[in-house]
């Protein structure tokens, strides 16, 4: 797992942004003071209202305008066409990650002010392996996958410029017509194998001379689907334009939804919905070589097609039906699931066998998963490596070993004591006082500073860097930033 760069600086783009949002803030508690204080002089028995981070509604609309400005300018750029590939093709700074996030910004513009739920967010997933992101609701965790899907709320979000998000992506190639490259079958000498060229009916079709017309074979996999040549580049899907995204989500990268009773279409049979996925992405595929695969897939999630393939989604449970969803994910074989809190809606039972079926699944593809959850037990039970996330960035990172027998952040270490332990007797459960901070107008300072019971003076300082534990553990946080000893105290 690559390491966590320092802090890097926000571009001119996010800087201006961020100072037209101080601007406007600035303004909004001037005008309530001034508001307030001018209603005290006329009623000065009338004990003085509390108008702290009041916008007027002129303001508001001050506000609104410029977001608007933004946005249209962010829509502008991603709605081009013909975009050339230079501008969104990279380099994997690790050749063992199939994603690396490089200082993403995912901003959000509110009439009320910019929101940044994802401010600043560095870490990698590693080939084969399973990185589980925790944290609070509100600390920026779904934001983060629907960034590398890019399907953030438009127009209102927007992933900001300087934004990186490289993907290892395995794609068609080409001829010079734009047409994908057939794999053709060989015989044991290593020559292409030919056939007779048939009609719609199935009679072979003539040449001038009489004689029939011979093709080369295609190369099909077990269900008949035919095959291309591929070849591996490396994308920056923050730059990328909507359409060639369209061609990568889905196929390469995949997602499972947290609420599998909204997540299919009430009104589409299960085996319609699955279908679809396969005749969208995989060229030359037909209904029935997209049935086969569809059949395949649900019985590898423990599913009998035969039952469940004309089935609606409301004669499923929610179990099953999380169940279609894994199997619909998984129908292009992509090289990435993003599982968004995948067993939240389900019972305990339910949740020990989805668990146990993504992991498998993992295995057969030879994919990796990105694991995200409020739950400390699953994170422990499926993880390889952890991103602790709060307000927005980044607090700890490492394995899930050094997370969870060593933990620093105390807010980490809060996380681990909040959660039930078997056979410990307590009073009451602990939980971390106060709540996730506004995330309009965030304070420079240490995010977690006001509900932390370590804190010292340098908290009220500068944001913190990284301090580096061990090769693959960081923490941002001051105890640690002068401290020789990188042990911690966790008692």
């Amino acid at each position: 797992m690559s390491d966590i760069d320092k802090k890097p600086q926000e571009d001119s783009m996010a800087n201006e942004i961020s100072q037209r949002e101080v601007v406007n803030q600035g303004k909004a508690v001037q005008n309530a003071s001034t508001s307030t204080d001018v209603k005290s002089e006329a009623k000065p028995n009338k004990a003085k209202k509390d108008k702290s981070g009041y916008i007027s509604g002129k303001e508001s609309r001050s506000i609104s305008k410029e977001n608007n400005r933004i946005t249209r300018m962010y829509e502008k750029r991603k709605n081009r066409k013909n975009v050339p590939e230079s501008e969104y093709v990279t380099q994997m700074k690790d050749s063992g990650n199939i994603v690396e996030f490089e200082n993403l910004h995912t901003y959000f513009f509110t009439d009320a002010g910019v929101v940044k739920a994802v401010n600043g967010v560095s870490f990698s997933i590693p080939q084969g392996s399973t990185v589980g992101v925790v944290g609070e609701s509100g600390c920026g965790k779904s934001v983060t996958s629907l960034s590398l899907m890019q399907l953030v709320q438009r127009p209102q979000g927007q992933i900001m410029e300087g934004s990186e998000i490289r993907f290892k992506s395995t794609i068609y190639k080409e001829d010079e017509k734009g047409s994908q490259i057939p794999i053709w079958e060989t015989d044991a000498a290593g020559n292409v194998r030919q056939s007779q060229k048939l009609d719609k009916k199935g009679n072979p079709i003539l040449g001038a001379d009489g004689n029939p017309i011979m093709e080369n074979v295609q190369k099909r996999d077990h269900n008949d689907i035919p095959m291309y040549e591929t070849e591996e580049r490396v994308y920056n899907i923050a730059k990328m334009p909507i359409n060639k995204m369209r061609k990568v989500r889905g196929r390469e990268i995949s997602m499972i939804f947290q609420e599998p009773m909204t997540s299919l279409n009430p009104v589409f049979r299960i085996g319609h919905q699955i279908d679809e996925v396969i005749l969208l992405h995989m060229p030359g595929a037909t209904k029935k070589s997209a049935k086969n695969r569809t059949y395949e897939m649900l019985r590898l999630v423990g599913i009998i097609p035969e039952i469940v393939y004309s089935k609606y989604p409301h004669e499923l449970s929610g179990g099953m039906r999380q169940r279609v969803i894994i199997a619909m994910s998984l129908a292009c074989d992509p090289k990435l699931i993003i599982a968004d809190e995948p067993t939240t809606a389900l019972d305990v039972t339910i949740q020990a066998q989805i668990l146990e079926l993504l992991r498998n699944v993992k295995d057969k593809i030879s994919g990796s998963i990105m694991l995200i959850t409020h739950d400390l037990g699953v994170i422990a039970e499926m993880a390889d490596f952890v991103v602790v996330m709060y307000a927005g960035k980044i607090i700890e990172i490492g394995t899930a070993k050094e997370i969870f027998d060593n933990p620093h952040h105390p807010y980490t270490i809060g996380l681990q004591k909040s959660k039930p332990v078997v056979n410990k007797r307590v009073d009451r459960l602990y939980s971390i006082p106060g709540s996730v901070p506004n995330p309009i107008g965030m304070p420079d300072h240490c995010h977690f500073a006001g509900r932390c019971d370590k804190k010292i003076g340098a908290c009220q300082g500068p944001y913190p860097g990284y301090t580096q534990i061990s090769p693959t553990h960081k923490v941002a946080c001051h105890l640690y930033l002068n401290n020789k000893d990188n042990s911690g105290n966790n008692d």
